[in-house]
């Protein structure tokens, strides 16, 4: 799941990629300082969320003097910032002994050049012919920072499940034939209809999304797209929580009105109470076979079933919070009796650990296609982790082209 870092020899580069100045006679640097909260940061709302944490500032560079800037900057087609990767002495040296109280640092990012902010071929191109710089940039703007808010948030709450629940079901209404279309575009942003109304969704804009605002507010879409951010968080949740350590690409592009969600649910998600042949006929289309279903059903080792959102009510294993390949041994190592829910939902119980499937799940061990691979991850949990984490890989990219490796 990591994130390389990828230098750039441009205008905003060091030693021989440094702009130099036309105007030697110009004072090499005026310093004007400007320290501000970001609307992100710092933050703590009413689900008591962790604060992230982020400042603006502000950095007037003259070049004229002649003087290096001094900044190495990670240039990269498709961001809207440029991340500082290193500083070499010149103006940025400059600027920083003038301005003990808000240096330049490796680690922070300049969003805007002289007005010109999200495009970062026109944010160069200033660097390189303007005389007087005028930067904005932020703190702790990073995919290293990022993964640490994530990790952050989701250690203090507890909420792996529910992120991993939020990536699929924006992934997952892929579909190909008379279904085609849909991929993950975080259309559930949007309250006024489309994905956001979905029963099969339900908790996810009420809960999953106001989980991850402190951390959307911070990085959307400054470093990241927040379908690439839900991602991102259900991975991070995956290693988090035992699981294995699942790599994220990126580039995924936000729906921009709720219009953009899939017409419905229908076909698309799988449905609890329906068995083999149902899974078959929502897996299929996506272009998953009997190994990947089971794989990918192996996400029931954590998270439960709420009685007011999906009508069934229980947890899958007895550590909801701890994904490992715990479920496939229930499902072949203890005895499930039927139950009707309170909602009318079909689901079986296991009166000794109190725990839960329906009637997907015990279609697993009820088909033989399936449980020849419910056999070998209840044996083996190594095979297990790989097989899911190339399945889940797969499942969060459906409909995208041209994701990049890094962010």
């Amino acid at each position: 799941m990591g994130n390389q870092a990828c230098s750039s020899e441009g205008c905003c580069a060091g030693d021989e990629g440094q702009v130099t100045s036309t105007a030697a006679d110009q004072s090499a640097l005026e310093a004007t300082q400007v320290l501000e909260d970001s609307s992100a940061c710092p933050r703590k709302d009413d689900l008591g969320l962790p604060t992230v944490h982020d400042k603006t500032y502000r950095v007037r560079l003259d070049k004229r003097s002649g003087e290096k800037l001094g900044l190495d900057v990670d240039f990269m087609e498709g961001r809207t910032i440029l991340p500082i990767m290193a500083l070499t002495g010149g103006l940025a040296e400059t600027w920083n002994k003038a301005n003990p109280l808000t240096p330049m640092q490796k680690g922070d990012s300049i969003v805007a050049v002289n007005g010109a902010s999200v495009d970062v071929v026109a944010m160069l191109d200033k660097c390189k012919n303007d005389s007087v710089l005028e930067l904005t940039l932020r703190t702790q703007l990073t995919y290293e920072h990022l993964v640490g808010d994530l990790e952050k948030l989701v250690n203090q709450k507890s909420c792996g499940p529910i992120l991993v629940r939020l990536s699929w079901h924006d992934a997952g209404v892929f579909s190909t034939g008379r279904n085609a279309g849909g991929c993950p575009n975080a259309a559930m942003r949007f309250s006024d209809g489309g994905e956001s109304k979905f029963g099969a969704n339900a908790g996810l804009p009420e809960v999953a999304i106001p989980l991850l605002s402190n951390i959307s507010g911070k990085y959307c879409p400054a470093l990241i797209s927040n379908a690439d951010l839900w991602a991102l968080a259900a991975n991070v949740s995956f290693r988090l929580m035992g699981g294995p350590d699942i790599i994220t690409r990126f580039g995924r592009a936000d729906a921009k009105l709720s219009t953009e969600s899939v017409p419905s649910q229908d076909n698309r998600l799988p449905d609890g109470d329906k068995g083999a042949d149902h899974l078959r006929q929502i897996f299929h289309p996506k272009g998953f076979q009997d190994k990947d279903i089971v794989a990918l059903s192996g996400a029931h080792a954590i998270g439960k079933c709420s009685l007011d959102r999906s009508g069934f009510d229980g947890a899958w294993t007895a550590e909801p919070n701890k994904f490992d390949n715990s479920y496939f041994k229930a499902l072949l190592e203890k005895s499930f009796s039927p139950e009707t829910t309170n909602k009318g939902k079909p689901q079986y119980r296991c009166a000794a650990s109190n725990t839960i499937m329906m009637e997907s799940d015990m279609a697993l061990i009820r088909d033989p296609g399936f449980k020849r691979w419910v056999d070998t991850y209840a044996a083996d949990q190594d095979a297990f982790f790989a097989d899911f984490s190339e399945s889940w890989a797969r499942v969060q990219e459906l409909g995208c082209d041209s994701l990049r490796d890094i962010l």
